[in-house]
């Protein structure tokens, strides 16, 4: 039903003790007809009667460690040409790959995320003019972590096998990490505290949520953590760097729409 039709037949009722959530009196199927017969009014598509809505927002977090990470790996060549400097780069990007490989990253979670080649260009001062000096390739890849123990080996690996700029970790949840489904279960429980009291409040019973909806549920953010990553074999002889995961905050809003039953 839309809202412009609540506000038609129906009345606000104010929440004197939770300011800003708003109570919608709305008009909402059930199963008395608008002459008050208990049959349908003529041309009606159902049965209806009035019963007042509550419409509250809830809000869950939850705490808990990543289990993903990404880093970013770049390999960068110079060259006299373009196709020199390309050349070169693709070789030992590959180096990279097969070193990444044999650390243990699945080729799933090894991902391009962008290759660019480019003039060197340098500016003489006294002519004026800008020259060309050469040409670079520069190629990134995005791995991703679901093993935390392997980053640090990965950081050390990557860079003996000849990257020139290794960026991260950036942690983050998988898709179907459990704390999210736990804020979203937090967030109802919110929401159902606050229809609660403006039903106690308005001297009315809270009926069936009829609707809810996430608003939601992904943003996290990190909290440092000293807990370190276990650690696993690595086949390079740099010394791996410490590695510290951290602490993400999830927090999901919901909104949810109650009958309530005077």
């Amino acid at each position: 039903m839309a809202i412009n039709d609540a506000f038609r037949h129906g009345r606000i009722a104010s929440a004197s003790l939770l300011a800003g959530v708003l109570i919608l009196v709305g008009a909402v199927l059930g199963g008395c007809g608008a002459d008050g017969s208990g049959e349908p009014a003529a041309g009606s598509t159902g049965t209806g009667s009035l019963v007042d809505t509550i419409i509250v927002s809830g809000t869950g977090k939850v705490t808990t460690l990543p289990d993903e990470a990404t880093i970013q790996v770049s390999v960068e060549n110079d060259g006299a040409t373009a196709a020199e400097a390309l050349d070169a780069n693709s070789t030992d990007t590959q180096e990279v790959l097969d070193r990444l490989r044999a650390e243990g990253v699945a080729d799933e979670d090894i991902e391009t995320a962008g290759i660019v080649v480019y003039p060197n260009r340098w500016y003489d001062s006294q002519s004026g003019q800008e020259k060309t000096t050469g040409y670079r390739a520069q190629n990134t890849v995005t791995v991703t972590f679901h093993d935390l123990a392997l980053i640090g080996n990965v950081f050390a690996a990557v860079t003996e096998a000849g990257a020139d700029s290794v960026h991260g970790p950036a942690w983050q949840l998988s898709d179907d990490n459990p704390a999210i489904a736990t804020a979203l279960t937090k967030a109802v429980a919110n929401a159902r505290m606050k229809a609660d009291a403006l039903a106690a409040d308005q001297g009315v019973q809270l009926g069936e949520a009829i609707s809810i909806s996430e608003s939601s549920a992904s943003n996290w953010y990190a909290v440092y953590d000293s807990r370190a990553a276990g650690e696993a074999e690595s086949q390079s002889t740099v010394t791996p760097p410490p590695i510290n995961p951290q602490n993400m905050e999830v927090t999901a809003s919901v909104t949810v729409t109650y009958r309530m039953l005077r």
